[in-house]
Formats: structure tokens, C-alpha cells, sequence
């Protein structure tokens, strides 16, 4: 059957509408009875249903953000990719234990309202400076809550987590050690993205409660605090790099801010 799903690749053209709610009942069968039977692909499944509710709750303040010519584009490729003439199919390199094969994906998908919606928060950074930090503060905010809706399972060490992250990335980290009395606990380092590229984001526990700790290699041109979708973000930029700390509604941020600044440069 078209809907049937092999393996774990097969799901990802297929999450978004499923996560929307557009996926056809025999689609929606086909990817319940996978999520069912995959931890891993489940726990992809609810990070996505979290971005979409969170999105969807503050949809009124990201309004007026993006540019009439980029909201233009995002509904020209939505209207594309409903046209099946504009659906190729492509080959693509898939590597699996260190061997490459061939693996047939579809060109062009329908957007999700959460993919649209990201598009067009984050092509700000094309079409207007002033917009850059606030736009870093949204993508990262939601990214912390995604990351901790699936979160790793042990606690990381930060030498071991630093020096993986720079052989598998290229470039240096510096992780802040676990600290009792602050209640800071790491739970692990993962490379995330954002409109400027790569990102280190270093997940731990405060008080209990998820705190993310990122570095962006590059400067995004202010210091400020930010609150975005109902997470704060305190932003900063040292050494050509922009750093973030976000949490989940601490009121006191900025001490575990500072904390971190003299830690992580």
C-alpha cells in the first residue's frame, strides 16, 4: 500500500500533515501503527505537536514579522507544492552503517503550518536587521522546547560532551560543569539549527526545571532579554559568537545568565 511505512525514513514526508491534522485516514493508520511500535519516532512525533500547539497559542504575536514579499513566497511554494506536476521524484544519498545507498524522497512537500509559520519568522534575517535578534530569540525558544520534549536519557559529563562535540562539529565548546549549588544538572549537548547555521545546545536542569545554554557561531549585533512564546531569553555576544540562555518561566533568569557568561567564553 502507498501509506504502508517501511522504516523510519518513510515517516518524514508524512509527519507534518499527520502532526496538522491533513494526513488521510489510511495515512494516519499507517503512521499511528509505526509511532506505536517506534520510541524514537514517537518522541519526534510529540516534539512536533509541541512546536504546532506552541506556535499555534502565540500565533497573534508573530503576525506582521515577515515581509509582504517573503509571506508572498511562503503561499507561492504552499500553492506549488499542492500541484502534483511540481511533485518529481529525486534520488538522494542515505547512509546507513557507513555505506551509501539510494533512497527515493519527493522534491517538494506540502508545508506544515508550523514549517510555514518558521519560514517566514526566520526569513527576517534576509529582509531586515532590526529583526535578527528576535528572530534568533523565536526559533531558539521553540527549539528548547522540542529538544526537552525528547530529552537524553543519562546525565552527560561536560569535558567528555566538549570534546565530542568539537571532534564531531569542527569547533570548540566550552560546557559549564554541573554545579550542586546552583541546582544545575547537564543532561547532554546537541547540534541544533537556526537561521545562521549550526547551533551547540547544551540542555540541563535548574531547580528542576529544563534551562538550555546555546552558541551560535555568529554575532547577531545586540545584547538584550527577550520573551518569546512564552519562554525568556537572555542573548548576548562575545567573541564573534551570540550566546542564549532560555528557560521555562524562572524568575530569576538573569543570575543563572551571568552564571553562565563567565563559563561558557
Amino acid at each position: 500500500m502507498a501509506d504502508d511505512i517501511r522504516n523510519c525514513g518513510d515517516l518524514d514526508e508524512r509527519l507534518a500533515p499527520y502532526v496538522d491534522g491533513e494526513a488521510t485516514a489510511e495515512s494516519r493508520r499507517a503512521i499511528e501503527t509505526h509511532l506505536a511500535a517506534c520510541p524514537g519516532c514517537r518522541k519526534d512525533a510529540e516534539a512536533e505537536v509541541a512546536a504546532r500547539q506552541l506556535l499555534h497559542d502565540h500565533r497573534g504575536t508573530l503576525r506582521g514579522v515577515a515581509s509582504a514579499a517573503l509571506r508572498a513566497r511562503c503561499q507561492e511554494a504552499v500553492s506549488g507544492s499542492q500541484d502534483p506536476t511540481l511533485n518529481p521524484q529525486v534520488s538522494r544519498p542515505d547512509f546507513q552503517g557507513g555505506s551509501a545507498r539510494r533512497s527515493v524522497v519527493r522534491r517538494w512537500v506540502p508545508l506544515s503550518l508550523a514549517a510555514t509559520l518558521l519560514l517566514a519568522v526566520g526569513g527576517v534575517f534576509l529582509y531586515g536587521a532590526n529583526n535578527r535578534v528576535e528572530a534568533l530569540a523565536l526559533s531558539l525558544a521553540i527549539d528548547h522546547i522540542k529538544c526537552f520534549a525528547m530529552p537524553p536519557t543519562a546525565p552527560a559529563e561536560p569535558a567528555e560532551a566538549a570534546q565530542r562535540w568539537q571532534q564531531d562539529q569542527g569547533w570548540p565548546i566550552t560546557v559549564p560543569q554541573t554545579e550542586p549549588a546552583e541546582q544545575l544538572r547537564l543532561i547532554g549537548v546537541r547540534r541544533c539549527l537556526s537561521p545562521d547555521g549550526r547551533v551547540a545546545h547544551m540542555m540541563y536542569t535548574w531547580h528542576g526545571a529544563p534551562l538550555s545554554v546555546y552558541v551560535v557561531q555568529a554575532d547577531a549585533g545586540r545584547d538584550c532579554v527577550i520573551d518569546r512564546v512564552g519562554r525568556e531569553a537572555v542573548i548576548w555576544c562575545a567573541q564573534g559568537r551570540t550566546y542564549a540562555v532560555i528557560a521555562d518561566g524562572h524568575p530569576d533568569l538573569q543570575h543563572i545568565a551571568d552564571y553562565m557568561k563567565t563559563r561558557v567564553h
